[in-house]
């Protein structure tokens, strides 16, 4: 089906990790049951489909907005970021960091806008040259074979190993520059709202309110998935120290953010931000 027809069922990117969750529980799964279809998968799996024209409206990565500005538009208000610590996009080494020039690094094959701020980190602020080798690996024998790997979401999340340094890259990125870090931003294809403007207008209003609720109670939330008490716990506190307003001063992160991507090669220089 082309993207630019009249739909009536939107198809809606869903990345399932904890950190989108507060924008999709609702008691009321009914609520919009008839105008959405669910499209799951990791940031890199929606950023795919969302190019592909297989997703019509989705949470995706922020930098993957910078490579496709033509094609897209961003609904206000909305993103995931950090102020400071996040607490899943990770880099872990054995090695400090000022001992990482010339290594190579694993990535996350998942991520993309972390990936990228990795690159940037490392070029920019500590003026190192490093290879990268995208893996799928599990996170203990990522850092095994590799000693230094990038993960992010759940599993960065729910990582501790014994032995290893650690450094959350949105703390890095506010202690360098002074702005939080926009990792995700709620997208529509522009000629899919050019067609159904009510409908892409409804999901986002219906996304704000889940947003709203969930956030006043991440307890409640997180206490229906099946998860042991300390995780339970250790989630409802990472929820509540994530950002899911896209402020000024996030704006502002973006736009640096893009900016120093450009910089580096990485990016087109002066990427805007259009918003439907």
């Amino acid at each position: 089906m082309n993207s630019a027809t009249q739909q009536s069922v939107l198809r809606l990117g869903k990345i399932d990790f904890f950190n989108t969750l507060p924008f999709f529980y609702s008691r009321n799964s009914e609520e919009l049951q008839s105008q959405i279809s669910f499209v799951a998968g990791s940031p890199r799996e929606i950023n795919e489909k969302m190019r592909h024209g297989e997703i019509d409206l989705g949470l995706a990565s922020s930098f993957f907005y910078a490579l496709h500005p033509e094609d897209f538009l961003i609904l206000p208000g909305l993103c995931i970021g950090a102020s400071g610590r996040s607490g899943s996009v990770i880099l872990y080494s054995h090695d400090p960091i000022d001992k990482l020039d010339g290594k190579t690094i694993a990535l996350s094959s998942k991520s993309l806008s972390a990936a990228t701020l990795l690159r940037i980190l490392l070029m920019k602020r500590w003026g190192f040259s490093n290879r990268f080798e995208n893996s799928a690996l599990p996170p203990e024998e990522m850092l095994e074979r590799f000693g230094t790997c990038l993960l992010i979401g759940d599993e960065a999340l729910f990582f501790s190993p014994e032995k290893a340094y650690a450094y959350d890259l949105s703390q890095c990125w506010q202690e360098w520059t002074g702005f939080p870090f926009c990792f995700a931003l709620w997208l529509a294809r522009k000629d899919y709202f050019e067609q159904n403007p009510s409908q892409v207008r409804s999901v986002h209003q219906w996304l704000a309110r889940n947003l709203g609720r969930n956030l006043a109670d991440p307890e409640g939330m997180v206490s229906e998935h099946s998860l042991p008490p300390f995780q339970k716990t250790l989630v409802a506190a990472y929820l509540k120290s994530l950002e899911y307003q896209l402020t000024p001063a996030i704006e502002q992160g973006l736009q640096l953010f893009f900016k120093c991507a450009a910089d580096c090669g990485l990016a087109s220089a002066n990427v805007p931000l259009n918003f439907i």
